[in-house]
């Protein structure tokens, strides 16, 4: 840096037209402040905030996917859900043990995650009671929760949405469950009444 200083000082004193030195003729010609970048210090604390955001993110999102695949719960069971009212506490009650393989299948696909089995409100219809009973259905038509319409509700959850209920539920059940799972989740939701 001496050799350079020494270097500069035999110019002639011209005003300097770089961004990162304010030279003019009456001040010392000098070395700039930093040349080890093109971009301001600013700038770089910009792309260091948007580096850690975006690794933020890139990490979150993963776990999202995953955390929402997993059951919860005390017990290592538990509904995997959320709960948005009822008479208890807004506590998830556990569904009844049946023993059934539906319970099963219920639990590891989060069907819990939106629907109760105690008869409690959340993101989709109760499971308790729904077996035979009538159901309101956007449009204002009503049909009889029978086999067909809780095999058809799991594989095009679209087709007739219960009034009240956002059209949430993935339709990839259809793909991700065969004929026998589907077969025992609607005889466990048949064995809830």
């Amino acid at each position: 840096m001496v050799l350079r200083a020494r270097a500069f000082a035999s110019l002639p004193r011209t005003p300097c037209r770089c961004l990162d030195c304010v030279v003019t003729a009456d001040t010392p010609t000098t070395e700039p402040e930093s040349q080890d970048s093109v971009f301001g210090k600013g700038f770089m604390l910009f792309l260091g905030f948007a580096g850690g955001l975006f690794a933020a993110i890139a990490i979150a999102i993963p776990m999202v996917i995953i955390a929402s695949n997993m059951n919860f719960g005390g017990d290592g069971g538990g509904t995997g859900g959320i709960e948005s009212g009822g008479d208890n506490g807004g506590e998830v009650a556990p569904p009844p043990e049946t023993g059934l393989p539906g319970e099963e299948i219920a639990l590891n696909t989060g069907c819990l995650a939106c629907h109760t089995t105690d008869g409690n409100a959340s993101v989709g219809p109760t499971w308790q009671g729904l077996a035979g009973s009538e159901r309101p259905l956007e449009g204002g038509e009503t049909v009889t929760a029978d086999d067909a319409y809780l095999e058809t509700s799991i594989v095009d959850p679209a087709f007739q949405v219960v009034e009240g209920f956002p059209a949430v539920m993935p339709p990839t059940y259809g793909d991700q469950l065969s004929s026998g799972d589907i077969a025992a989740l609607v005889e466990y939701i048949n064995s809830l009444g």
